[in-house]
């Protein structure tokens, strides 16, 4: 409440003091209204009818018309005339004189057409303003109006409904008006805040919701599951936190662009809710992350059993504009039996099992453990040594020999990436290339890995050996590069090597949109450039996609080969992969061959050539070298 004292007579004596911008920046306040209404007998108005002089254009108009008007207002009120406001008619906020009734005696243009009448109507003359006013503020109206009786002004934010219905949140300024005698009633001028206080929600909203999803963002979650924690009372009561996310979601940006990856987006967003009960709260963390406060359950079990309902709804096909997408979902979970009642760590810990679940090949729930800390911490250090490990030529290549199965000759080479850490020793890639995809880097050392297995190739060639091709893997960051195509003839041209000696392996995950992938294969192969599939049977592609595409062998996955022994089933798998590849001219290479019972098997099924310890482990280019002369 803002109560403003008049102005005495030493003021008055020194107003030359107050200075010109002062005054203006009173004025451009959204109350100068308040400095401008110290009313409450004729002589309460003070000097304020020379202030227009002070103000000059800054708003001379509207300062004499608020003097004149509540002068006018103020004989209304003593004589219950209607006199015309005309100083306030057309001021563009509403302004209004109450009797001791809370009658509305006089009031301008504007509060006749905010609360629903015509401009020039005096329809409301005579009728109690209380009318218009919300009931939840009725109180807070008659409070004010009986302190601006009592000679007071004050000021008090109400909420208005127009004869149309149409609602407004005014903020009013009530001020006396009467005679020496005493106070014969009050004058209210308003500014309607209905616009600001729309664009302070919104600016809430924001800060508390996602806009695109409309769900609460991580800083809702965190407050909404502080509370939810603190109610957390029974022993045999607990709740969970859970973050997920797609597997491979990149790819989809990637390959169908953003428009299509927020629709999927907002699909994940509509089954999550639709997947949880009313006491759950569901969020969207960042990107494809998304955080559930699993509420009301009695053991881990049911908790697990929850996180599981909501991957198996999430793993049924999405449609985006017609195009049915098949995915995945990662997810870890942290409970409160586990941890002190603790938001931030609950929410840490989830999103480590998370990391967990991702780094143990996606599509699977983990819950969080303990001696993950360490890792966690150990995870940290080797990104941070990663990105300096390409400048400090800490990466080198070893070459694993694929042989033909029927001749036993080298037919080519495989690139394998190895990292020699000055303090760690050799670093296995299972461990660093899931940080290098994750940080980016894995894009700068794919560039150096081709560069340097193309030149280490046309050194062999150089040397007088007998010319293969070099296989390289790419991830799947490098191959949807911008410009990627001519990145790697750039490679070729410098290091002189012709492009039928490079084979380029790409994994099945960047098979998900044929016709975006066809375009891009279509360019290298007009280089000269080979393609395979590695990895393959583990992954999305199929052979109705595989014929369209030109691919020229494909890599059987060791996890199929190395039960081709014991298991009848993967023996099945790799004889029909072998079968239905040589039905669309491609050559079949099986990867991890170890004994000579594999080897048997798959010359019996007519499988190309191989790949593994049984021939060869990678070796030094050296060593390789060697082995092309014997």
């Amino acid at each position: 409440m803002t109560v403003l004292k008049k102005i005495d007579s030493t003021t008055w004596q020194h107003r030359e003091r107050i200075s010109v911008p002062i005054l203006i920046k009173l004025y451009k306040t959204a109350w100068l209204m308040s400095a401008l209404l110290l009313v409450g007998s004729a002589l309460s108005v003070f000097w304020l009818a020379n202030m227009p002089l002070a103000l000059g254009l800054a708003g001379s108009g509207i300062c004499m018309s608020i003097v004149a008007a509540t002068q006018q207002a103020m004989a209304a009120v003593r004589t219950r005339s209607s006199i015309a406001l005309t100083g306030m008619q057309h001021n563009p906020l509403p302004f209004l004189a109450l009797d001791r009734t809370g009658a509305i005696i006089q009031l301008n243009e504007a509060a006749a057409e905010a609360l629903g009448y015509e401009r020039h109507s005096h329809a409301l003359v005579g009728e109690l303003l209380e009318r218009y006013v919300d009931s939840g503020d009725l109180a807070l109206l008659e409070a004010n109006r009986r302190n601006a009786y009592e000679g007071k002004i004050e000021q008090a934010t109400i909420g208005v409904r127009s004869l149309t219905g149409m609602s407004m949140s005014w903020d009013v300024l009530f001020a006396p008006v009467g005679i020496q005698s005493g106070t014969s009633g009050c004058v209210l001028i308003a500014q309607d805040m209905s616009e600001r206080k729309r664009h302070d929600e919104r600016v809430k909203h924001m800060a508390f919701y996602d806009d695109m999803t409309g769900l609460p963002n991580r800083r809702l979650f965190v407050e909404r599951l502080g509370e939810m924690l603190a109610e957390v009372r029974e022993p045999d009561s607990m709740l969970a936190v859970c973050c997920l996310d797609i597997d491979h979601f990149k790819l989809i940006n990637a390959s169908y662009g953003h428009d299509y990856g927020d629709m999927l987006l907002l699909q994940m967003a509509d089954r999550l809710l639709r997947g949880c009960t009313d006491v759950d709260f569901v969020c969207r963390m960042d990107g494809d992350k998304f955080g559930v406060i699993l509420a009301a359950k009695n053991s881990e079990g049911q908790i697990e059993a929850a996180v599981q309902s909501l991957l198996s709804a999430l793993e049924e096909p999405f449609e985006l504009q017609g195009i049915p997408i098949q995915l995945t979902a990662s997810a870890g979970w942290s409970s409160s039996a586990q941890e002190p009642l603790y938001p931030d760590k609950l929410l840490r810990n989830a999103n480590l099992a998370l990391i967990k679940a991702k780094e143990n090949g996606r599509n699977e729930c983990l819950i969080y453990r303990e001696e993950w800390d360490e890792a966690s911490l150990e995870r940290l250090r080797l990104q941070h040594d990663l990105r300096r490990a390409v400048a400090n030529r800490e990466f080198v290549l070893l070459y694993q020999p694929q042989y033909d199965m029927n001749t036993g000759d080298i037919v080519g080479v495989e690139a394998l990436l190895r990292w020699h850490h000055p303090l760690r020793g050799l670093v296995q890639p299972s461990k660093f290339i899931p940080l290098a995809e994750e940080s980016g880097v894995i894009v700068q050392i794919g560039q150096w890995v081709l560069e340097e297995a193309c030149r280490q190739n046309k050194s062999w060639q150089d040397a007088g050996l007998a010319p293969i091709p070099v296989s390289v893997n790419l991830s799947m960051r490098q191959f949807w590069q911008p410009n990627f195509t001519a990145s790697v003839e750039a490679v070729l041209t410098k290091v002189g090597l012709e492009p039928r000696y490079l084979e380029l392996e790409i994994t099945e995950s960047m098979t998900m949109d044929p016709d975006k992938l066809t375009q891009s294969l279509n360019e290298l192969t007009a280089l000269g450039i080979s393609i395979s599939i590695d990895d393959f049977g583990t992954g999305y592609s199929s052979f109705h996609y595989l014929k369209h595409f030109p691919v020229d062998r494909l890599k059987i996955d060791r996890s199929f080969v190395s039960d081709i022994e014991q298991d009848p089933g993967d023996a099945e798998i790799v004889a029909a992969i072998i079968a239905m590849a040589h039905n669309l001219n491609m050559q079949v290479i099986a990867e991890g061959v170890e004994t000579a019972q594999q080897v048997q098997f798959l010359k019996m099924h007519l499988c190309d050539e191989m790949q593994g310890y049984y021939g060869s482990p990678p070796v030094t280019s050296e060593r390789i070298a060697e082995m092309l002369v014997a």
